[in-house]
């Protein structure tokens, strides 16, 4: 689970995000999480890149979870075809859930 405190425009965060998806998409597990709790707004470079790590998850028979999206980029999300986006819920718990029923599906 990530939970970035800040996604600013600058190139920086959205470096440390990008090696923060990457650590998480290689481990074993069936989804990443991503809390944005603590974030108001997501910038186009944020927004490409988890669409970008959402596609990489899905062809490997995995997801990302989107917990407390900001409600503009949340809009953004579900206007795409349902195979390009994320899973977008609104809690963690609610993500927890998912992941349990994904791991009941595999079974």
């Amino acid at each position: 689970m990530l939970i970035p405190s800040y996604l600013a425009a600058n190139t920086t965060d959205s470096e440390a995000l990008a090696r923060a998806l990457h650590r998480a998409s290689r481990a074993d597990k069936p989804a990443v999480v991503v809390d944005l709790s603590l974030v108001d707004t997501l910038n186009n470079d944020v927004i490409e890149l988890l669409l970008a790590y959402a596609f990489v998850l899905r062809a490997q028979s995995r997801q990302l979870i989107l917990c407390h999206t900001p409600q503009a980029s949340r809009h953004r999300f579900q206007r795409l075809d349902p195979g390009s986006q994320p899973l977008l819920v609104a809690s963690v718990l609610d993500a927890m859930q998912e992941i349990e029923f994904l791991a009941s599906q595999a079974d």
